[in-house]
């Protein structure tokens, strides 16, 4: 069997991390708009990875910051181009590496303020409201994910439940945001404007609640859902609830790895061992 090793991004040279992070065409203009050329051509010089993060790890703070940043969005693009057949320039990339670096700097710098406190347990909407709660998997070793969700009413009878295979994902942060987006647009369907969307992923509530635009690798997701939502309903809030309370959505997604890739499963019957989660839920009320 024939394996293409030529690089993905340029398709001149085979690939190997070396030639992706540093010596690929794209990956020298985007250290090069960054003003890490020297940095970049010290590394390129490296034998292991090992050399290499060692290395970076050994500069400030801030380019240390800025250094992986930029290997990760190297990494990502990479991936986009080998599986949707498009990536991004090194404008584009070098611009949305700042932009994250400076949060990310911006992050370190400030004082931790105290946790706020978090639901653990299913609480039924009110009145005229849905409930929907989403949950996702990963697995990093090979990037397949599943998701499931699950619709209640404020009764907290089940409404619709679905659950689906995802053969490829960029991250867990990713398979999330897919669970969230299939749960929004059937949600939709049912024909109500008020919607809460309970996840267990804080980093999901976080990126739905800023208003600043998503310039992660799976903010485009991010943006779509906001967009989704705001078009869709009256009333869209997204709440953070602890793996407790979100154990439905939790063994809906688990059970999503049973399905086909690209055949959902969306149904208003649910499997009868969610039909306890749900029972149990309902009697901590």
């Amino acid at each position: 069997m024939d394996i293409d090793t030529k690089c993905p991004v340029c398709a001149r040279d085979s690939e190997d991390g070396g030639h992706l992070f540093f010596k690929c065409r794209l990956a020298k203009q985007v250290w090069n708009l960054l003003a890490l050329e020297s940095k970049r051509q010290h590394l390129a010089r490296l034998l292991t990875a090992q050399d290499v993060i060692s290395h970076i790890l050994g500069e400030r703070e801030q380019i240390a910051v800025l250094m992986v940043i930029t290997l990760w969005f190297l990494w990502t693009n990479r991936n986009t181009v080998r599986e949707e057949k498009r990536g991004r320039s090194a404008e584009e990339l070098a611009r949305s590496i700042r932009v994250y670096a400076n949060e990310v700097s911006q992050t370190l710098r400030s004082p931790r303020s105290p946790k706020p406190l978090r639901s653990v347990r299913w609480q039924k909407p009110p009145e005229g409201y849905l409930k929907l709660n989403c949950d996702a998997s990963f697995i990093n070793e090979t990037k397949a994910g599943s998701w499931g969700f699950l619709i209640r009413d404020h009764d907290g009878e089940v409404v619709m439940s679905g659950r689906g295979r995802i053969s490829y994902a960029l991250s867990a942060f990713h398979a999330e945001l897919i669970a969230c987006l299939q749960g929004v647009h059937v949600a939709s369907n049912l024909g109500i404007g008020n919607l809460i969307l309970e996840t267990d992923a804080i980093n999901v509530q976080t990126a739905l609640q800023s208003q600043s635009y998503d310039v992660r690798p799976e903010g485009g997701l991010t943006e779509e859902l906001k967009s989704f939502a705001s078009l869709n309903f009256r009333n869209f809030t997204c709440n953070f609830l602890g793996r407790a309370g979100n154990k439905a959505a939790h063994v809906l997604a688990s059970l999503g790895y049973d399905c086909v890739e690209g055949e959902a499963l969306i149904t208003s019957a649910i499997p009868d061992d969610i039909v306890v989660i749900v029972s149990d839920d309902l009697s901590r009320e």
